[in-house]
């Protein structure tokens, strides 16, 4: 009888063990499965709320448009050493003469181009460079209207090759200054860097302006960075003695940085032609490209 109470005390106990580990089992299971949906349905409203911030472009953070959206005073005050990678608008190729047209030759059609604007009066090429692009002139009150409008007029990051208004189109001046932007994507003045490299230099010596009257052929004889004053400012090129400084300082840089044509004599005679554009990473310094008539 004994026995028999003991034998149905432990299976008592153990019926009731399993039951209780059965129910510790199932809240166990009812907690994790419970976390877990918890969790999906927790990455779910969060993809829902990143789909409802994509589609709300006032509420996400707006990039800059490099592409001409901005506004013209984003494009004014931007800093051009390089940094900015922007589309360079197309130069209409009817502007251009058809086959291969020899250097000395104007393979540039004026009346096309200048439909187009009629403040395009000259084309620079400089072979074995990306630099073929038409030269403007502005004659309103804005002498750096060009530096933020494209070939057509337009509000445009790339700008468009230009001189100021008291330059000689048909460039007869002493020194005849253009400017252009260092685009990080080649275009504009970009290349000029390129004659930084001695052996380049060496081997590319040829520049071509075009005017609708005549084809001039210019010799590459300097390149060097130089500080960021304002040349047509800093220098009276009607002044003799202010000339002749100016032509000391090509054939003479003040820079360690600089490729000089061996043994460059510039007389008072010469016509020069000046090309400015920004360095990459140095506000304060401009890079110039040193050329004579020939």
């Amino acid at each position: 009888m004994r026995n028999r109470t003991k034998r149905t005390f432990w299976t008592v106990l153990m019926v009731l063990f399993a039951a209780a580990a059965c129910v510790c089992f199932g809240i166990a299971a009812w907690y994790f499965f419970g976390l877990k949906r918890a969790a999906s349905e927790g990455e779910k409203v969060a993809q829902e709320v990143m789909q409802q911030e994509t589609e709300k472009p006032s509420e996400a953070p707006k990039e800059k448009n490099l592409l001409g959206e901005a506004s013209l005073e984003e494009i004014e005050t931007a800093e051009f050493t390089g940094e900015i990678d922007a589309q360079t608008p197309a130069v209409p190729e009817d502007a251009l003469a058809d086959g291969e047209a020899d250097e000395e030759d104007i393979p540039v059609n004026f009346v096309r181009l200048e439909s187009y604007n009629p403040e395009l009066y000259a084309w620079i090429r400089i072979p074995g460079t990306n630099i073929d692009y038409p030269v403007a002139q502005h004659e309103g009150e804005d002498q750096l209207f060009y530096l933020h409008h494209d070939l057509y007029g337009e509000p445009q990051y790339a700008g468009c090759i230009f001189s100021r208004s008291q330059a000689a189109k048909d460039f007869t001046d002493a020194v005849t200054v253009l400017y252009g932007h260092n685009m990080r994507n080649g275009s504009m003045f970009q290349n000029l860097h390129l004659f930084r490299e001695k052996d380049y230099f060496d081997e590319h010596r040829e520049l071509y302006i075009y005017t609708a009257d005549q084809a001039i052929r210019y010799e590459i004889c300097a390149v060097y960075p130089f500080d960021d004053r304002d040349i047509e400012a800093s220098y009276d090129f009607s002044d003799p003695e202010d000339l002749k400084q100016y032509r000391e300082s090509i054939m003479h840089p003040h820079s360690m940085e600089a490729n000089v044509l061996e043994g460059l004599e510039i007389t008072e005679n010469d016509k020069i032609l000046t090309l400015s554009t920004c360095i990459y990473g140095a506000t304060d310094q401009r890079l110039l490209l040193q050329a004579v008539r020939r």
